[in-house]
């Protein structure tokens, strides 16, 4: 491609941009060489490898008080966020489900990015035309600014200026402004299946000048979206703490989908709970029962044994094996080991709407003493 005509498409789509910036709320999904498209480096590991597992140093997890602490003397500082090929499904928080989206981007797993918008048909388009229009970069490196939250009746609009750095294939280096809109609805107010997970609900993005520097570009990408004040996180969106005072809402390994279950239960969210089974009809059964049975719990703490996984027909299974230490509402203790089995349809070749996410497929009890030494029965609980 001859430089003269790379000049003349990027001016064209510099033009197309400027006129179009707030009549369209899909991220850019062109064909053109400065799109944000997707590459991995890798595919999904197979059940040879380490599946799908955060390694040693993830990609980090952004806190709101990175991002919301704003004073006159004490100014918001851009938080950059790499590009990581570890499987990220997290949407504990709102930064969080911006960084699966690209991460879901940059691994080629388009439906799961597209499963990140809360109306994609509407606020993307056909999903077959969204997924071409992420075939040229190579990867995509965030910057956070000011996270702000607009809060209304059981939930919350968080609005979200953020820097993408794009790569190309061919080593170019694009930056675009982008604002994104992510939607919270309370989950203690659930009363009944679905649960709404946090999603996107509005986004938008132009061409930004790279010699322009990121906290110049974040004071202004989200002008003219609503802009709430700084909220306090709802999550820490660093640790698999399950305690209630935290909020884990993550599907990114069995542990992270296991601890989200627990987490759930503990806050007494039931529908939330209930969530995490691929099948819940079929297993734990109807939502109803499900949620009477944990009337009495009052907090639940785990020991994780080491899980196994294999792979067979497009899918990746896991057997987590754990010990569950159940404090009632009457002050009674007890404890169990047992075993949970979970799924994920590999997102790669997941090609259809609606995605699906890493669930828990079955799950097997047994109630011991509570003065039980634990640690010698995890390695057999999953048999």
């Amino acid at each position: 491609m001859s430089s003269k005509f790379f000049m003349f498409m990027l001016f064209f789509a510099l033009v197309i941009l400027a006129c179009n910036f707030t009549a369209t709320p899909a991220l850019i999904p062109t064909n053109t060489a400065s799109a944000i498209t997707a590459a991995a480096s890798t595919s999904i590991p197979t059940a040879t490898n380490t599946p799908l597992v955060p390694s040693a140093t993830p990609m980090p997890t952004i806190a709101h008080s990175d991002t919301l602490a704003a004073t006159a003397t004490n100014p918001v500082v851009p938080v950059p966020v790499l590009a990581s090929n570890n499987y990220i499904d997290d949407r504990s928080m709102p930064s969080q489900v911006i960084v699966s989206l690209y991460n879901a981007i940059n691994r080629h797993e388009y439906l799961r990015a597209y499963s990140y918008w809360t109306d994609p048909a509407t606020s993307l388009g056909d999903f077959s035309a969204y997924a071409a229009g992420y075939q040229a970069t190579a990867s995509v490196d965030l910057v956070f600014g000011q996270i702000t939250g607009d809060a209304g009746m059981s939930q919350v609009d968080y609005t979200i200026p953020v820097i993408l750095k794009a790569t190309d294939k061919n080593g170019v280096h694009t930056n675009f402004a982008a604002c994104y809109v992510v939607h919270e609805v309370a989950p203690d107010v659930l009363g009944s299946p679905p649960f709404y997970p946090m999603g996107i609900n509005r986004g938008s993005a132009a061409l930004s000048d790279i010699a322009v520097s990121d906290a110049s570009a974040l004071a202004t990408t989200c002008s003219g979206y609503p802009r709430g004040i700084g909220l306090p996180s709802p999550v820490s969106g660093s640790s698999l703490n399950i305690d209630k005072t935290n909020f884990i809402d993550t599907r990114s390994g069995p542990v992270e989908t296991v601890s989200s279950l627990l987490n759930a239960l503990n806050r007494k969210q039931f529908v939330r709970a209930y969530s995490y089974f691929q099948d819940p009809a079929s297993f734990p059964g109807p939502y109803e029962t499900y949620a009477a049975g944990y009337a009495d719990t009052d907090v639940i703490s785990v020991i994780f044994g080491s899980f196994q996984s294999e792979g067979a027909a497009g899918s990746l299974y896991y057997k987590l094996p754990m010990a569950l230490h159940v404090l009632t509402t009457s002050s009674a203790q007890q404890t169990f080991v047992g075993c949970y089995t979970l799924r994920l349809a590999q997102p790669s070749v997941q090609g259809t709407p609606p995605f699906q996410p890493m669930g828990i497929l079955s799950g097997k009890f047994t109630q011991v003493s509570i003065s039980t030494d634990v640690t010698p029965l995890l390695p057999t609980a999953c048999n």
